[in-house]
């Protein structure tokens, strides 16, 4: 590990007080900012930014320039986050899909197509994907994506309607019929596959989807896997809520999948099919489980005011077992370099919550 307070450095402010940070050699795992997110299978998220250019009414992370709530943004250097994938991928075994998404959208990540080389070059990984609203690229960097070895984008769109679409991200400049060229593009003349995944929002895209399927069939999207995955709208206690919108139950959100799928012809419910090839995997140790306190040197901010990034005082220079930990501390902003006893109150898969016992400025 590198010397004290070189864990990031700061790169620029982003909106008033916000600041973004570059990752330089923080543990990859613990946090939902950036990094590997392990969740017992043998998929692992990969997160390379928090960064974000929309501002989307039904965000379940808040992401984008607008939010109030959020006071830093991260972006993860490439080098510290293969190879920490690297040992996450040995401790998985063969067969591994590496999932590219994270609190923000990950086709802003200024080394996008050297990061899937490199995580397509790793023994034991065989599908590389990706989730993005993909309108920030161009048809050469879909094209650089796909040369790199990206075998799927997983396409966020909500509307092909531009009004509603530009209303839903929060952004005069979102264009959906870019994105959806794009993802044209890249099923007709690369080797990927698109699939498109809506969030069905009750009462106001409903007559938006079935426009989706039909565009996506259309289109050619599900060369390997299905081409339409529709999504349920879950509110989150640190997302946000578009104006309007109940959250339906599962059985509802079911019957009218079946609905869509009896109306449009086209199969859209995969309950009992694997079509992902999803399986169960020994999940990553758990070093620090809830109830344990843990002395951290603060190293900055987190993601959403109250909350800062923390490491072990005493870290073992192995990816597999130090982490990152977000320390919850209202109302107080604690320096980079300050230590602390904290105790651990969340540990699922690996996400790592502490509250401060003792602070040391």
């Amino acid at each position: 590990m590198r010397g004290r307070g070189d864990y990031f450095s700061k790169l620029n402010d982003y909106v008033g007080r916000r600041h973004v940070y570059t990752i330089e050699d923080a543990p990859q795992i613990g946090t939902r900012y950036f990094g590997i997110v392990d969740q017992g299978t043998n998929i692992v998220e990969v997160r390379p930014t928090s960064l974000c250019p929309l501002n989307c009414s039904f965000c379940s992370v808040a992401a984008g320039p607008l939010e109030p709530r959020r006071w830093a943004d991260f972006v993860v250097r490439k080098d510290a986050l293969v190879e920490a994938l690297k040992s996450v991928v040995k401790f998985k075994g063969g067969g591994v899909e590496v999932h590219i998404d994270g609190m923000g959208e990950p086709a802003v990540y200024p080394h996008l197509a050297d990061l899937v080389q490199e995580i397509r070059e790793i023994g034991g990984v065989s599908v590389v994907s990706m989730q993005s609203r993909l309108f920030v690229l161009d048809e050469r960097r879909v094209e650089e994506l796909a040369e790199a070895g990206l075998d799927r984008i997983n396409l966020s769109l909500d509307a092909v309607d531009p009004a509603l679409a530009k209303e839903l991200a929060g952004a005069g400049y979102y264009d959906p019929r870019r994105a959806m060229a794009l993802a044209e593009h890249a099923v007709r003349n690369t080797r990927m596959d698109v699939l498109v995944s809506p969030v069905w929002l009750p009462g106001i895209n409903d007559g938006e989807i079935p426009k989706i399927v039909e565009w996506a069939i259309g289109a050619g999207l599900g060369k390997r896997w299905p081409p339409v995955l529709i999504q349920k709208y879950i509110p989150h206690k640190r997302g946000r809520s578009p104006k309007g919108v109940k959250a339906v139950d599962w059985a509802s959100f079911w019957r009218k999948i079946k609905e869509w799928e009896a109306r449009l012809g086209v199969k859209l419910d995969w309950r009992g099919e694997n079509p992902f090839g999803v399986q169960k995997r020994a999940p990553l140790p758990k070093p620090l489980t809830v109830g344990k306190k843990v002395k951290v040197r603060i190293i900055g901010r987190g993601i959403f005011r109250g909350e800062h990034l923390a490491v072990p005082v005493k870290l073992t220079g192995d990816p597999l077992t130090d982490r990152a930990i977000t320390v919850v501390s209202p109302g107080r902003e604690l320096p980079p370099g300050a230590e602390a006893v904290v105790r651990i109150i969340e540990d699922e898969d690996n996400i790592l919550i502490a509250r401060p016992e003792v602070i040391y400025l």
